[in-house]
């Protein structure tokens, strides 16, 4: 039997962005981490784009 195989590594891109209300904005600018994590956590993010990449490898022959 005979046989073709490779290795294919797939890798999604995203770009995803959260606006910012006055009172975040307010908070965010005191430039506490601790308040700024808060605001990345709690943030629903929206897909803004992305780019799927399919990166394949060398097919290799084998026989058995």
């Amino acid at each position: 039997m005979a046989k073709l195989t490779r290795t294919v590594n797939y890798a999604n891109f995203r770009w995803e962005e959260y606006v910012l209300t006055d009172e975040q904005l307010a908070q965010w600018k005191t430039g506490d981490e601790d308040v700024r994590q808060d605001i990345i956590d709690d943030a629903d993010w929206e897909l803004v784009r992305d780019k799927p990449i399919d990166d394949y490898g060398d097919v290799e022959f084998q026989e058995d």
